[in-house]
């Protein structure tokens, strides 16, 4: 079971932003993609969930999804993250979970009239799950608050906690650390593992070393567009090839 990727190709007004790209992820497998700003990363992502058009082939189990728009590759068990969490500030943390939560079958008008029984049971169970990932991820108390009152990492759990609920077989997360002190960050790992114990297999965009080498196993490398260099993760950074992507031939070799 996995999510693979193949010769993925971005263009962004005859600029090529991703060129060639090709990334395999497997079930309950966290890997890191890193790079110098700008190398494509964040592209590479929205590549494969359909937020820009792109060219190259994407499967989900078997299941191709490349070209989809983002619903149906949410649809198909793509979760994605982004640098800043993703929540509705007006509605309750319990709601914004409920949002996302992964079986809406009994939901709706028609429900209300015709099937009724079954819509209540079905909700009764969503909200058992809402409540179940809030606690999880440590905001159980805080479920009836306005997501406007969490912090800034507490954000990042509710995010988390939506994940959780939608049951993805795959998490696409963006620099999820960005902003969040070192307590939050290891806090944030643990997180994650427990994610990917579920069987989820993450791929994980960030700068921190320590972070990656705490959560991830196998790393890929992007320069300019391109893929560069892959790698376990402990032995990424000893690569030649990502010692002058980094810091540039020259600073590398003096």
């Amino acid at each position: 079971m996995s999510l693979v990727a193949k010769g993925m190709r971005v263009e962004f007004g005859g600029v090529v932003a991703v060129e060639d790209v090709s990334l395999t992820i497997e079930s309950g497998e966290a890997v890191a993609i890193v790079g110098p700003n700008g190398s494509g990363k964040t592209t590479l992502l929205n590549s494969i969930c359909g937020l820009v058009p792109a060219k190259g082939d994407v499967t989900v189990d078997g299941e191709t999804v490349a070209h989809a728009r983002p619903v149906k590759v949410s649809r198909a068990g793509i979760a994605r993250t982004f640098q800043t969490p993703q929540v509705l500030d007006h509605l309750s943390c319990l709601d914004n979970v409920l949002l996302s939560a992964a079986d809406r079958r009994s939901s709706g008008l028609v429900s209300a009239w015709v099937a009724r029984p079954a819509m209540l049971k079905a909700e009764h169970r969503r909200w058992a799950e809402g409540t179940e990932c809030l606690r999880r991820f440590g905001l159980e108390d805080l479920a009836v608050e306005p997501a406007s009152r969490l912090t800034y990492g507490q954000r990042r759990w509710l995010e988390l906690a939506r994940v959780a609920v939608a049951k993805p077989r795959y998490l696409l997360a963006d620099e999820p650390s960005a902003g969040l002190n070192d307590a939050e960050t290891h806090e944030l790992a643990d997180h994650l593992e427990s994610l990917r114990s579920d069987g989820i297999g993450i791929a994980l965009v960030d700068h921190k070393v320590e972070f990656l080498r705490q959560v991830t196993t196998r790393g890929v490398v992007l320069g300019l567009g391109k893929l560069i260099a892959e790698a376990p993760i402990d032995d990424l950074w000893d690569l030649q090839s990502v010692k002058e992507a980094y810091l540039g031939s020259r600073r590398v070799h003096s």
